[in-house]
């Protein structure tokens, strides 16, 4: 446990020091903004039903330039070799990794708390379902940023990384309209992999023990993955 906080707090300050935090924090809270004023002018509802709804899509593209450095940089600046020799368990630093960029989506998440606000001065909004949708896009956040990891397990570019993600992740988000041109029978096999039927649910203040497996399911294998690749990257 003691590695883990030791590369989450590594990671953390990395982070930090360079433009990249508050370069993502800024254009994350910047989108946040442009979907609750569209959902609210649009539907007249005091939700944050399509803006929460629409954040889970729109993550697909911005927490994988969030990853991608995580092990492309330490592959081309040649400090992957030390990683691999060092004290620290594969599974430490992989976990510290994913918890690192977890912390980054959480203070995302905690931006947008202004949103709320608003809609608690100028109405009466369902707090329950709010919570719910929260705790939903805080599950896509952990999914998605395993997905992350293992694309830059795979290569020492961190553009190539950060579009790999965004490739791996978006089969997730069309297959769910594939649907309507596949035989019946393949249309509840898809329904159970796609993203967004997973996502509905916590938008309506349903927590379903089905979406909450499925998000951490995601989230496992593709650590496994991750752990997997960074493994037979030891012994060549």
């Amino acid at each position: 446990m003691r590695a883990v906080w030791t590369i989450l707090k590594k990671e953390l300050r990395v982070y930090f020091v360079s433009p990249l935090a508050y370069v993502f924090l800024g254009v994350f809270l910047l989108i946040a903004g442009m979907f609750f004023y569209l959902g609210v002018t649009l539907t007249g509802e005091a939700s944050l039903r399509v803006m929460l709804g629409n954040l889970a899509i729109a993550l697909i593209f911005v927490l994988p330039m969030l990853t991608m450095r995580h092990f492309a940089e330490e592959q081309k600046a040649g400090t992957f070799e030390l990683l691999m020799t060092s004290p620290v368990s594969l599974p430490s630093l992989i976990v510290g990794k994913w918890l690192a960029s977890l912390v980054m989506c959480g203070l995302m998440l905690l931006g947008t708390l202004l949103f709320p606000a608003i809609l608690a001065y100028y109405g009466d909004p369902d707090w329950g379902v709010m919570a719910t949708s929260y705790v939903g896009l805080f599950l896509v956040c952990a999914a998605f940023c395993a997905a992350g990891l293992f694309a830059s397990s795979l290569t020492n570019d961190q553009v190539a990384a950060g579009m790999g993600g965004i490739v791996l992740l978006l089969p997730f988000w069309v297959i769910g309209s594939a649907g309507a041109v596949v035989p019946e029978r393949f249309q509840g096999v898809l329904d159970q992999l796609a993203l967004l039927p997973h996502v509905r649910s916590f938008t309506k203040g349903i927590i379903d023990s089905a979406d909450v497996a499925y998000f951490v399911a995601f989230a496992f294998v593709f650590l496994f993955l991750t752990y997997r690749t960074l493994e037979s990257r030891r012994w060549r």
